[in-house]
């Protein structure tokens, strides 16, 4: 279709509506959405008291009606934010009334006809692409002109065949109508022609947890559609809707820290958004619903890759505990430690809070908890996440079925009775076709990633190192949360199989909370006992003999000389402990260095997890051994600045680079 093929019906006398613009020049053209039935729509525009008079309304079919001559006044839209001030749009805007639910859930024949009419209105009243706007309500209730994002078009192969037709089995087929249902309950409408839900099959993201909708990201002069998912949001510039980019890709596999800006941190935000007011028109949300960096909940989120909340941080009616829920897992703490962090799927089933927490957790699809039933206990054997539907029945192809969506996969059962995952179905052509093309221009990135760590060399002398020019010493600065520096290295981490293929393959199950059980000979291969003398004084040590690495054990000898040579033993007040098998406290998916053998807690008391560390000249403190061990190739917990505030783990220190 051509622009001269869009063709306005007139519905009334449109020169004769609205108000005269009394030589007002047209400066903008905003599109509003109407969820109203369009007979109803029409026949309210009509009668004399209507609320909103729009210049254009654009039926689903892709009929055009004009009620209000461009020349005239449509009114209604009242004063709304725009370019960073309010506006009477009344007197600035030509209205164009969309009949959809939502600005992005538009048919097919409107987004034609949008595509082929809005640049041609725009240019008849001088105006360019950047002076179509969308008007929305964003989260504090105050409405707002956003650039406007054309409908995405059809994808269409490389051959030109658009994306989303053809023959199926009937697997794809049942996969087909199981994808549309998940996205049913947050999501929206499953478009196996558009880029985000072809992304969305071919990636494995888990469920949408709210649909593709106003408003996007707007970040230096940029924006970015979006859509969250339980395992990653996605999202892409401007209008490059098949250069699909992922949040997980920005924030990289190691969170040491939450991005303090930038395209990630806004995207983050924008995702609890998104999702919060997802969950809110299932159940109403209990406490806070804002991202804190600075909380712990969000930290060990964002950290163990949990997704999004999808309920508010809220306490218990019996004031037990505080928790949210988010789509991975139930982060809660009880309220007599409210410093802590528990996991409701690393939480002992025979626990008295663990039917409670599960109560809480089914209050955000809207339905009872149920222990008993089967859908409830294999999505607990599978480790499925979130629910976010109870058991809903659907006839798909002609046969019944039962199912539920969790946040990782939806659970279905047929006529044989057996509950299958979707997950296990072939997708469709389209979607195994579907690969998304590169951006133009990548966002801005968030902090740099961990360096890797340096090839293993032989160690150096420690008198060489302790007296290098870039390591001496001349005194620490008292109350300088920012001192020591960060030293020339970062952790050992899993980013392409670094820390394994130094260190070894760790194969291991769960025991209990974070401990876990070393199934292989790791450790056999690779534990030594270190004898340590400067350590004899601590009960704990065994009279000075721990287990360590030996790739770091002679690193470790060396550092706590070194430490004795310089007059600091006597900071070291606890040594809290050095190898033990356990995930990581913020992250039950990925191993704790501890569990390597190559890391140590000392001070505990005073530098807790998630706190600032202490200062120098404050009890406690273990900054002045820093620079040592920075020099000797460990690093120090407390340069990890989790929530941009110092929050950091000032009790530890792991080995890193060889020296």
């Amino acid at each position: 279709m051509s622009s001269a093929e869009v063709q306005a019906i007139a519905v009334g006398r449109p020169d004769r509506a609205g108000r005269s613009r009394e030589g007002s020049p047209v400066a903008l053209v905003v599109a509003v959405a109407d969820a109203q039935p369009a007979a109803m729509a029409l026949a309210a525009y009509q009668s004399a008291d209507a609320a909103m008079l729009p210049h254009f309304y654009l039926d689903r079919d892709g009929t055009l009606h004009q009620l209000v001559a461009p020349v005239r006044a449509g009114h209604g839209l009242g004063r709304a934010i725009w370019r960073g001030r309010a506006h009477n749009l009344d007197r600035v805007a030509v209205i164009v009334s969309l009949a959809a639910p939502a600005l992005t859930d538009l048919s097919e024949a409107q987004a034609t006809v949008l595509a082929d009419w809005l640049p041609v209105m725009a240019a008849q009243h001088g105006l360019s692409l950047a002076d179509i706007g969308m008007l929305i309500t964003d989260a504090r209730g105050k409405r707002r002109v956003l650039p406007y994002l054309p409908p995405a078009a059809p994808v269409a192969s490389a051959e030109g065949v658009i994306l989303g037709s053809g023959v199926r089995s009937p697997e794809q087929e049942l996969w087909v109508g199981l994808a549309t249902v998940t996205w049913r309950q947050r999501g929206g409408q499953l478009r196996l022609n558009q880029a985000f839900s072809l992304h969305w099959g071919k990636f494995d993201l888990g469920a949408p947890l709210a649909p593709n909708e106003p408003p996007p990201v707007a970040l230096d002069g940029k924006t970015y559609n979006f859509q969250v998912f339980a395992r990653d949001t996605i999202f892409n510039e401007g209008t490059q809707y098949a250069a699909v980019q992922s949040l997980a890709n920005l924030l990289g596999p190691d969170i040491g820290a939450i991005p303090a800006g930038g395209v990630s941190r806004a995207l983050i935000e924008a995702s609890y958004r998104s999702a919060l007011k997802a969950s809110a028109a299932r159940a109403p949300l209990e406490g806070k619903t804002e991202f804190r960096a600075d909380w712990r909940f969000h930290f060990v989120a964002l950290q163990a890759k949990l997704g999004p909340a999808l309920s508010g941080n809220y306490v218990t009616a019996d004031r037990a505990f505080a928790l949210q829920v988010f789509a991975g897992d139930t982060l809660y703490t009880p309220m007599s430690q409210q410093s802590g962090c528990c996991f409701l799927s690393l939480t002992d089933p025979a626990s008295p809070q663990y039917a409670q927490l599960w109560a809480e957790t089914y209050n955000v699809a809207g339905v009872p908890y149920n222990p008993t039933d089967p859908f409830h206990q294999r999505a607990l054997e599978l480790k499925l996440g979130t629910p976010l539907s109870g058991v809903v029945r659907e006839t798909i192809n002609g046969t019944a079925y039962e199912l539920q969506v969790f946040a990782y996969d939806t659970l279905y059962r047929g006529p044989d009775g057996v509950i299958r995952r979707m997950s296990e179905l072939p997708r469709s052509a389209e979607v195994q076709a579907w690969q998304p093309r590169p951006a133009a221009a990548p966002p801005p990135p968030a902090p740099p990633p961990a360096a890797p760590a340096q090839p293993i060399q032989p160690p150096a002398p420690v008198s060489s190192i302790l007296n290098a020019p870039e390591v001496v010493w001349a005194g620490p600065p008292r109350r300088d949360p920012n001192w020591p520096p960060m030293p020339d290295f970062n952790i050992l981490t899993d980013r392409n199989g670094q820390r394994e293929r130094i260190l070894g393959k760790i194969e291991w199950v769960r025991k209990s909370g974070d401990d876990i059980t070393i199934t292989n000979d790791w450790a056999a291969q690779n534990l030594i006992e270190v004898s340590i003398p400067q350590l004899a004084r601590f009960r704990n040590t065994n009279g000075g003999r721990i287990r360590f690495h030996r790739v770091a054990a002679d690193q470790l000898r060396r550092l706590w000389q070194a430490w004795e040579d310089a007059g600091l033993l006597q900071l070291v007040l606890t040594f809290d402990g050095a190898w033990w098998p356990r995930t990581i406290r913020s992250n039950p998916t990925t191993l704790s260095n501890h569990a390597y053998g190559t890391a140590f807690d000392i001070n505990a008391q005073w530098n807790a997890f998630y706190k600032p560390a202490a200062l120098v000249g404050d009890r406690g403190s273990v900054r002045e051994l820093v620079p040592i061990a920075n020099a000797l190739g460990f690093f120090w917990g407390g340069h990890w600045n989790y929530d941009g505030r110092g929050a950091s783990d000032g009790m530890h220190f792991e080995w890193a680079v060889a020296r």
